[in-house]
């Protein structure tokens, strides 16, 4: 009766695990701190973005926020970083959230008083589809 149970457990447990919640985090646009200009997470688990959203004030339920912080930047003055967390049902393919990513880095540092660092990354190479061969402009 034991290896039974065993072999029960055994494949519950690949059958839960093949059902696991995804989670992507992309983060864009270095800066001389070592920090980056813009964060986005986006996950099919509402615990993931109920703990990344965990300071922002809600009364119901978390599906997604911003958070922000500001850090000096040497020769130009403080710079505000941005954290987007989402919830969804389907996650976004490689290529659609990092060209996502990239465009809001882009409008991120075209409102603060910084070199836009957005292409420093990847050279304006979308690196999900290597054999795209996608360039920014």
């Amino acid at each position: 009766m034991r290896p039974l149970l065993i072999a029960i457990l055994a494949g519950s447990a690949m059958l839960l695990a093949g059902c696991a919640a995804s989670t992507r985090v992309v983060r864009m646009g270095p800066l001389q701190t070592g920090d980056r200009l813009v964060t986005v997470v986006v996950s099919e688990d509402r615990e993931v973005v109920r703990q990344e959203c965990v300071d922002v004030p809600s009364a119901g339920p978390i599906l997604g926020c911003h958070v922000w912080r500001r850090v000096p930047l040497p020769g130009t003055g403080l710079v505000q970083l941005v954290k987007i967390v989402r919830f969804t049902d389907t996650m976004p393919s490689a290529l659609s959230l990092e060209i996502d990513v990239h465009e809001l880095c882009h409008a991120i540092a075209a409102l603060q008083p910084i070199d836009d660092p957005c292409h420093a990354d990847n050279g304006g190479v979308v690196e999900s589809a290597a054999s795209a061969a996608v360039l920014w402009r």
